[in-house]
């Protein structure tokens, strides 16, 4: 994925996430951009979180969630994929986004017969990488695609649950239901992505058993 891809997916998740925000019942305490004030304090901002800037959210976001998904290698192989991980990742934490993706993985695995088992550690590797190209080769590229709406529908019963347990969390749940059930427009609203000799994903087919 170009950088112009990758600021435009990041860009449309801070205007999901809107401005400042400061919920008396929100776990994660004032955040502007979506970025709560103790991930600005990890990168060096300790300044009011209204006046975090565009531009430093942004380098936030590339550096806490995107390459510590290593969604630059997930969005290769299906770049709706990555968007739901971003998402999900800077809503309720990337080891639990990790860890939804290997576990689904590991079912699909068919008990390792498929492909080897990954280990449920929530941090995105060579494991989990692999995996997923045995999947696209068994299955073809559209099993991206089928992937990220799993992710997206098992988020939806987590959310549901959280909310049904804690009830200070329903003031959050329909606008969470929202976001995600909305975020499968953003999903598929994406360039495909090119080569170095400018040929789109679906020319490249063979190293994901596309024809």
């Amino acid at each position: 994925m170009n950088e112009s891809q990758r600021s435009k997916i990041i860009l449309a998740l801070m205007k999901r996430e809107g401005g400042f925000v400061d919920h008396p019942d929100d776990r994660g305490g004032a955040t502007n951009y979506g970025i709560t004030q103790r991930v600005a304090g990890e990168h060096g901002y300790h300044g009011s979180m209204r006046d975090l800037t565009q531009g430093l959210a942004e380098k936030i976001y590339l550096k806490t969630y995107w390459h510590a998904m290593k969604l630059d290698e997930i969005s290769a192989r299906a770049p709706a994929l990555a968007i739901a991980m971003l998402d999900y990742g800077v809503h309720s934490g990337t080891g639990r986004a990790g860890r939804q993706l290997q576990e689904v993985l590991n079912v699909l695995s068919n008990n390792g017969r498929r492909w080897p088992a990954i280990e449920i550690d929530g941090c995105i590797g060579t494991q989990t990488l692999r995996a997923m190209d045995a999947m696209l080769k068994l299955r073809g590229v559209d099993s991206g695609n089928t992937l990220a709406s799993t992710i997206n529908a098992l988020r939806l019963a987590w959310l549901v649950e959280l909310a049904r347990r804690d009830v200070s969390q329903q003031a959050f749940a329909q606008g969470w239901i929202d976001r995600v059930v909305r975020l499968k427009e953003a999903m598929y609203d994406i360039e495909p992505d090119t080569g170095r000799h400018g040929e789109s994903r679906d020319r490249r087919g063979s190293r994901h058993g596309m024809a």
